[in-house]
């Protein structure tokens, strides 16, 4: 080899050890810009899905459709929840975030999502109410929908779990009901099959943030999760908690039944995620470990 390339040769080698020890001491570093990634890509009215952003030293901030999301960290990205609420209309929405101090934007895709409906007959006085009834009912709208403005610190760890293991589906979520004819509001949860007497098992770490007997869904419980997420369980025949009570994943925190508007014993359990109506099913899907 000449003494000319073997100089140049020499030079290139020093060039690399330098780079190398700064490397390694930090003094020199090769930065990966923050990303997002949306899980699933194609969501509809009623769906659920996180946004997890990566490459990020934190803190993440975010909001999307005008709710704010509640970023967390999971194995050296962030992960936050977004619930998609079932009146949602299909379009493009943004996703604005703030990541280490600097903007850092995406679209989400709402498609339109096709629910079946449902005829059902029940009694005239469960349909067409009374005064007495119809003031009743309004009144216990009103206190349920009083919940779903506040955000609670976080409470839950980990993935949500069924509150009845191994049960068959009942009515879907989502379902358009006519009932004697009459069009009501979509069916806001999921009724899962159960015997009266089942044990109804909290789906996370929570909070009781209700207990009530109304009309409609009968002894009801709600249980505050912290960060938006509720759950929220109907027509029990008994139940275990209190208001204010501090849960554990899996506590039994009430019974099946079949109590308020019911044709029959079964669990109508449903979901909020920053006040949007979602499929619980798709809750407990989500991997959040």
């Amino acid at each position: 080899m000449r003494k000319a390339e073997c100089g140049v040769k020499n030079k290139v080698i020093h060039i690399i050890f330098i780079i190398l020890i700064g490397l390694v001491s930090g003094k020199y570093s090769f930065a990966v810009e923050p990303s997002i990634v949306l899980s699933p890509k194609k969501v509809g009215p009623g769906d659920l899905m996180t946004v997890t952003v990566k490459n990020a030293a934190g803190p993440v901030e975010g909001s999307f459709n005008g709710k704010h999301l509640y970023f967390n960290p999971v194995k050296n990205a962030f992960k936050a929840v977004v619930g998609i609420d079932l009146k949602t209309d299909p379009g493009t929405y943004p996703l604005s975030l703030t990541v280490d101090g600097k903007p850092l934007t995406s679209d989400v895709v709402i498609a339109k999502k096709k629910y079946p409906v449902q005829k059902l007959t029940l009694p005239e006085d469960m349909v067409v109410l009374s005064p007495e009834n119809e003031a009743r009912a309004d009144r216990e709208q009103r206190k349920m929908a009083a919940i779903w403005p506040f955000d609670s610190l976080r409470v839950w760890q980990g993935s949500f779990m069924d509150p009845l293991p191994g049960k068959a589906m009942g009515t879907p979520f989502g379902v358009r009901r006519i009932i004697n004819d009459i069009p009501k509001n979509p069916h806001s949860g999921v009724d899962i099959t159960a015997d009266e007497g089942e044990p109804v098992k909290a789906p996370n770490d929570g909070v009781v943030i209700l207990v009530d007997d109304q009309f409609y869904s009968g002894n009801s419980v709600v249980l505050d999760h912290g960060q938006g997420i509720y759950t929220m369980f109907f027509h029990l025949s008994k139940i275990n908690v209190k208001y204010g009570q501090a849960v554990t994943k899996g506590d039994v925190i009430a019974l099946v039944g079949s109590t308020g508007r019911s044709t029959g014993a079964h669990l109508h359990w449903g979901v909020r995620v920053q006040g949007a109506k979602v499929d619980p099913l798709a809750l407990i899907k989500l991997k959040l470990d």
